[in-house]
């Protein structure tokens, strides 16, 4: 059973205003990626698409640093912590760890189907855009519990390579 309630900043408007514009996000993803799939496309095609897109953001839309610390700074803004109820319970010169609480493109999907291996799947491929900019940096995400699976939350453990 997927788990996904916002704890925080319920009575905060900015963060209100921003969790709903990422659920509409989260319905036009869900109608892309089903479409495509009902056209034919695999969940690979997918998925290079959406790292693809990952790829361009750690170029474009990041600080492009060496520095994890600072690169986590420009990750998790104070207005990206509000919306998904995220927490950095891990930053060390090597790794940054990016917990979420709250999801509001799961919320979004979740407007669509109730099939919870679909959402599973969904999530997972969407963390694509997340491997793509690390992959950037040359550096690795992994991907531990997600609110798509059920979990309660998405633990985002980005690391530099060894």
């Amino acid at each position: 059973m997927i788990r996904n309630r916002a704890r925080n900043h319920n009575d905060d408007r900015e963060a209100l205003e921003l969790r709903a514009a990422s659920i509409n996000r989260g319905k036009w993803i869900y109608m892309i990626v089903r479409e495509a799939l009902n056209a034919g496309m695999s969940w690979d095609d997918v998925r290079e698409a959406v790292r693809a897109a990952g790829v361009y953001k750690g170029y474009h839309d990041f600080p492009r640093t060496t520095d994890i610390k600072e690169f986590a700074r420009g990750f998790a803004t104070p207005e990206l912590t509000k919306v998904n109820d995220g927490e950095i319970p891990v930053l060390t010169d090597d790794e940054f760890v990016w917990e979420v609480h709250y999801c509001p493109m799961v919320e979004g999907w979740t407007h669509f189907t109730d099939d919870e291996d679909f959402i599973a799947k969904l999530c997972d491929a969407c963390m694509e855009i997340d491997r793509g900019t690390m992959d950037s940096y040359g550096w690795t995400l992994e991907l531990g519990e997600t609110i798509g699976k059920g979990d309660g939350k998405c633990t985002i453990r980005m690391k530099r390579k060894s």
